[in-house]
């Protein structure tokens, strides 16, 4: 059984449906996909003590527009303005309206409900992945439903549930972001290594879910010619243009560009809340 919790009356720029991705499909050629931001979709889920991998909806920037069909905790997170307080448990009534107006920071906002929303699964995750027809983003119209059964109240003595705020995060300005080295770490010269690690890079309107692409002085890999090799979430491609593209969730399984790096989950998860013109800096991480 399930119960319809919420009216889609405007999706936005985009919303779909997003939990931790799909594990062990890569060599089939399939994305693990997933919610760009592990972060702060993990902190929507953690406030009501849902399941790790419970379906969040992730929408991207603003402008969506629901209405609550019954009554329900929610949890709102990331790049949020929305008309609720954001990084903390809250309780709407039936025929509330939840609404995310013009945000100037972040990308992506996420919103869990008790129990977890329901989706259908393929290959183990109710993430949408158009391009491999897994489900499709919402449209006007759609509802959105969670488990029956779903059941969360605060513990006794308790008048609210909100994230520490070193937890609540700030994308107007992320910290340098931890890189690990590639696996053709070696055909960039110490100047190249040099230039990609002492300059800030700009993230481009060219940005998406498969991939992060960045624009600044141009790196120059060595032309030796590498085969097409399995390419990680997190992975910094540097293509003969000489500027780098970070594969991202949906991004592709496989390439042949040359590697530099390797961006790592957490620090993932800062990039992906950089909205096109922030300049973003790199570090080598200290065990790499």
């Amino acid at each position: 059984m399930i119960d319809k919790v919420f009216d889609i009356l405007d999706p936005g720029l985009g919303a779909t449906v997003q939990d931790r991705g799909r594990v062990g499909w890569r060599r089939f050629g399939v994305p693990p996909g997933g919610a760009m931001d592990e972060h702060a979709a993990g902190w929507a889920n953690r406030l009501l003590e849902n399941h790790p991998n419970a379906p969040v909806v992730e929408f991207l920037f603003q402008g969506a527009k629901l209405r609550a069909l019954r009554q329900t905790w929610i949890a709102v997170t990331g790049a949020a303005a929305a008309n609720v307080a954001a990084w903390r448990a809250i309780r709407i009534s039936e025929g509330d309206p939840l609404e995310f107006s013009t945000s100037h920071v972040g990308v992506w906002i996420y919103l869990a409900v008790e129990g977890g929303f329901e989706a259908d699964r393929r290959l183990g995750s109710a993430s949408v992945y158009p391009p491999g027809h897994f489900g499709r983003p919402f449209v006007r119209g759609d509802v959105l439903c969670r488990r029956a059964d779903a059941h969360f109240e605060l513990p006794n003595g308790v008048a609210g549930r909100v994230v520490d705020w070193h937890e609540q995060r700030h994308y107007e300005s992320p910290p340098p972001l931890r890189v690990w080295r590639g696996p053709q770490w070696d055909l960039f010269s110490n100047a190249d290594r040099d230039r990609f690690f002492a300059q800030q890079w700009t993230v481009t309107p060219q940005s998406d879910r498969a991939g992060y692409r960045l624009n600044g002085t141009p790196l120059k890999p060595s032309q030796a010619q590498i085969l097409s090799e399995p390419v990680l979430v997190g992975s910094i491609q540097v293509p003969t243009n000489g500027q780098p593209i970070v594969t991202m969730r949906d991004g592709p399984t496989v390439g042949g560009y040359p590697k530099l790096g390797l961006v790592g989950a957490v620090d993932l998860s800062w990039l992906v809340q950089c909205r096109p013109g922030v300049k973003v800096r790199f570090g080598l991480a200290a065990d790499s």
